[in-house]
């Protein structure tokens, strides 16, 4: 196996550990029976997950800063597909 294959198998796992299903399942019976702690503080691979989807999903600053933009403002002044003005 290629040194490449092997990094992108070992960040593969970091975000998806082996076991994460049976543990998943087994958090939804405790939290039908009642328990009330986060899936992340009583499996440490629910919270591996949690925290890789985080991180996918990200704080949105990079809508917030297309939207203040002067590029943004043009786009939205473009009519009918003509080119934008710089």
């Amino acid at each position: 196996m290629p040194y490449t294959d092997y990094r992108q198998w070992l960040l593969y796992f970091a975000e998806r550990p082996y076991g994460w299903r049976e543990d998943d399942r087994t958090m939804k019976l405790l939290q039908a029976q009642g328990t009330k702690a986060a899936p992340g503080s009583v499996f440490a691979s629910l919270g591996a997950i949690a925290r890789a989807a985080e991180k996918r999903r990200g704080d949105g600053s990079e809508l917030k800063t297309l939207k203040g933009s002067m590029m943004f403002t043009k786009m939205l002044g473009a009519i009918g597909g003509d080119k934008l003005e710089v």
